[in-house]
């Protein structure tokens, strides 16, 4: 909801000097990247201390593209690019340069199998702790060691549609990294080739102007990441993290919020850290269990921020189906309602192309694959080639998300006073819980809002439930289930679901 044009000026005031997230979302844009704008949010924030990021998708289908348009709102050269033909030897020669630069950029998951000290670095890397490698030197038997620590944030790409490796065979190095997908989208794919043609036509308007890039630059650059880490002077504390969980954003009932909303308190540290340059909005104060040190301070704008921009991912993913999942079960649906009797991977490829998702052949036998462990889909091997077919089950689980944010905010006045100082505490409330402290700019249209009247993710929830109550509730010839087949299906079907996530 937009607020008034009072608010709005009072705003611009209070960061007329600071960019926001959507300035920086806007020069990606001047870079030509397209769509995207939760994705590249995410990579960007996650160099400020944001881990392993693995980024999936379709080759060729623009991966590489949102990494470099995140680099692009970046100062300086905070990148290094590990070669495709990194020996180890040559790795660890390489040692000062990359504990300089605050991003480190693996190759594509294929070049593991011949380089396992790769790897090694990233497993390593993704708990947290350095890697060292010891060589002799001259004829007298002396060793000298070099030691690799993790930067603040390292990528790895993974193309889905390759044959020859999936993801899924990484099982430490998955568990330990943020998934972040790619739009693979014909409909994305048109949008991309008008912008290319509006740049090669000279049509292209700028939205950030030259100095203003400059300027968010020097922002990014002004702020104390090192500050915040574990080995920092500083670090963090976040007073809204127990008004986030009870919202219940990520269903305990899905394994997978165990390590879910770890990444989700620390994508609210990045955004907090983002706030913290100079002239930002961050608020720091000394606390006595932090030894009078400077702790930065989450607040609820910070954690609406984070989940305008990775919250939604986490939570719609943790409703357990992804778009392309939904639209493969309708497929077979509408085969059965027809009195098919079943479709094969190309014949469900040939039906995901003919409704204009850019999908391959693997990666139609993976999603099926998937979804007949979780029991979604029934697979007939008694002919070539293999037939599959929707399961008949019933509505599974109630998910009960629910994202209130005054409740959010009241809740966060309360942990305030219990966990704050008394002045800090008063501070943190006056700034950051009531009033101007609530007002924030929209990370993708720049639109002034209040965070409290904002109910963009339960409008999105909302909409995936419906379509999980399409495919669980929904007869498979179009009449709707009873409670009879409901319970029968939950205590068979949903079984299997539920041994399965909790593998």
């Amino acid at each position: 909801m937009k607020v008034s044009e009072d608010a709005v000026r009072k705003l611009t005031q209070m960061e007329n000097e600071a960019p926001t997230l959507f300035d920086v979302k806007q020069l990606t844009r001047d870079f030509g990247l397209v769509g995207e704008e939760d994705t590249v949010l995410v990579v960007f924030l996650s160099y400020l201390k944001g881990g392993f990021v693995a980024m999936t998708g379709l080759s060729r289908s623009g991966k590489d593209h949102v990494v470099d348009a995140a680099n692009f709102a970046m100062p300086g050269d905070e990148v290094y690019p590990i070669p495709t033909s990194t020996s180890k030897t040559y790795l660890f020669e390489q040692e000062y340069e990359m504990n300089q630069a605050r991003v480190h950029r693996y190759p594509d998951i294929t070049t593991l199998d011949d380089k396992p000290h790769l790897e090694d670095m990233m497993k390593r890397h993704g708990e947290g702790e350095a890697m060292t490698h010891s060589r002799t030197i001259g004829g007298g038997g002396a060793t000298e060691s070099m030691t690799i620590y993790p930067p603040d944030c390292f990528i790895m790409f993974v193309a889905t549609d390759n044959e020859k490796v999936d993801l899924n065979d990484y099982a430490e190095l998955r568990n330990r990294a943020l998934i972040v997908s790619v739009d693979a989208s014909a409909e994305l794919t048109e949008r991309v080739n008008e912008m290319q043609a509006k740049m090669e036509a000279g049509m292209y308007e700028r939205k950030v102007s030259r100095d203003e890039a400059a300027d968010i630059r020097d922002y990014i650059a002004s702020i104390p990441v090192e500050k915040y880490g574990e080995d920092g002077d500083w670090g963090t504390q976040n007073p809204v993290a127990i008004a986030i969980n009870n919202q219940n954003p990520l269903p305990s009932h899905f394994t997978e919020a165990r390590q879910d909303f770890p990444r989700l308190m620390d994508f609210m540290r990045s955004v907090a850290m983002f706030h913290a340059g100079t002239n930002g909005t961050a608020m720091e104060a000394p606390l006595p269990d932090k030894d009078e040190t400077l702790t930065l301070l989450i607040t609820p704008k910070d954690a609406w921020m984070a989940m305008r921009i990775f919250g939604e991912k986490m939570v719609l993913s943790a409703l357990n189906l992804r778009d392309e999942d939904f639209e493969i079960l309708e497929v077979l649906r509408e085969d059965l309602r027809n009195d098919g009797g079943g479709l094969s991977k190309a014949e469900v490829q040939m039906e995901m192309r003919d409704r204009g998702f850019n999908i391959t052949n693997s990666d139609v036998a993976r999603a099926l694959d998937n979804m007949l462990t979780k029991g979604y889909v029934r697979k007939d091997q008694g002919g070539s080639p293999v037939l599959w077919s929707a399961a008949p089950f019933a509505k599974e689980a109630t998910r009960n998300v629910n994202m209130n944010w005054k409740e959010i905010v009241e809740d966060t006045k309360e942990t305030a006073r219990a966990s704050l100082p008394d002045g800090v505490a008063d501070e943190y409330i006056e700034n950051h819980c009531q009033g101007e402290g609530l007002i924030a700019t929209h990370p993708f249209t720049g639109e002034t809002i209040n965070i409290t009247e904002s109910n963009e993710l339960e409008e999105k929830v909302e909409e995936r439930e419906e379509q999980e109550a399409d495919v669980f509730s929904e007869g498979l010839y179009g009449e709707s289930t009873s409670e009879d087949d409901g319970e029968k299906a939950e205590s068979t079907v949903g079984g299997e679901l539920q041994g399965t996530l909790g593998d």
